[in-house]
């Protein structure tokens, strides 16, 4: 019986092509010889696209390596379940989680991740994100790489200050028994803050570390799709700030949520409208346009509240 594997990286895909993810892990995996080390594991959350579902089955069914394995789901269950299911399917010491739109920036990103797995001074090892390599261009999606860049993109250094606010499962290696112990919540089942919820609850008993050992994000976003994103989020934002009251009342737009509040339905409406309008017409990049689509966040979260007949937590120092 051959023995467990150190690290097994998992990636739930929908709607993507894995192709460049593969080369790259499966790559460093033979050049490293890792594959006594490392299993990588792939499910696909019930793809619509049918042409990129048969390529990627195409793709995996063509390797021999018994160190990887691809399943697919007839029905689609979401971000948080897919990657509990995915560990089910494991048998690594150490989990890692990767998006399927992402890329390793280094040739030894495994490798590195086995270090930190051998060290074993951490529960939880976060490489970060970058925007390193592209594949999507254009002044469409420049504005999503300059959002991210100033909400996001931080050096381990900063991000290991407040460990929880920069867990992002697109990159992220996990012990077995921390994940186990927290799983990740299945009532966060549309788009966002899963993630974050996951790292709330990571942070109060396990020791995170984030290092430099960053993924290059290839699904941007243009402006339209990235504010139906953001809209689309809003349930999960407002489940996460129910659940961790405490943790929300810290982020620096607790306060304006709360003064949002006192804003009667119909004039957070109009505000809505005209936050989303003065978005869209602001085509280029611009601290006005991230304004307004954060501002645009703020009031729908407020209307959530609203809606829920309640007030955001208030910071008590």
């Amino acid at each position: 019986m051959s023995p467990a594997p150190v690290v097994s990286v998992l990636i739930p895909v929908f709607n993507w092509d894995l192709s460049r993810l593969a080369r790259a892990l499966l790559g460093e995996i033979e050049t490293g010889h890792l594959s006594d080390r490392v299993e990588i594991i792939v499910v696909d959350d019930c793809s619509t696209a049918v042409k990129l579902r048969a390529a990627n089955k195409s793709l995996f069914s063509s390797l021999s390596a018994t160190s990887v394995r691809y399943i697919e789901l007839d029905r689609n269950i979401g971000r948080a379940a897919i990657r509990n299911f995915l560990v089910e399917q494991s048998g690594g010491q150490f989990l890692l989680f990767l998006d399927a739109d992402v890329v390793p920036d280094t040739g030894d990103f495994l490798r590195r991740y086995l270090a930190n797995a051998r060290a074993g001074t951490s529960d939880v090892v976060c490489g970060g994100i970058s925007y390193a390599e592209r594949i999507l261009n254009g002044r469409d999606y420049d504005f999503y790489v300059y959002m991210s860049s100033r909400a996001a993109l931080h050096p381990p250094a900063i991000r290991n200050r407040l460990p929880w606010r920069w867990v992002f499962t697109s990159n992220i290696m996990i012990r077995r028994s921390t994940f186990k112990a927290t799983a990740f919540d299945v009532r966060f089942t549309g788009y966002g803050y899963e993630d974050i919820e996951w790292g709330i609850r990571l942070a109060r008993a396990y020791r995170i570390l984030h290092v430099d050992n960053a993924v290059s994000h290839l699904g941007l976003l243009d402006r339209r799709t990235l504010l139906e994103k953001m809209r689309g989020s809003i349930q999960n934002y407002h489940l996460l700030a129910t659940l961790h009251p405490q943790e929300f009342a810290q982020m620096r737009v607790a306060s304006l949520v709360r003064m949002l509040c006192l804003l009667p339905s119909i004039a957070l409406h109009e505000l809505d409208r005209v936050a989303m309008r003065m978005f869209l017409a602001l085509e280029r990049i611009h601290p006005l346009a991230l304004g307004m689509l954060q501002f645009d966040k703020l009031i729908l979260l407020a209307l959530e509240f609203k809606r829920a007949a309640a007030l955001p937590p208030a910071h008590s120092n």
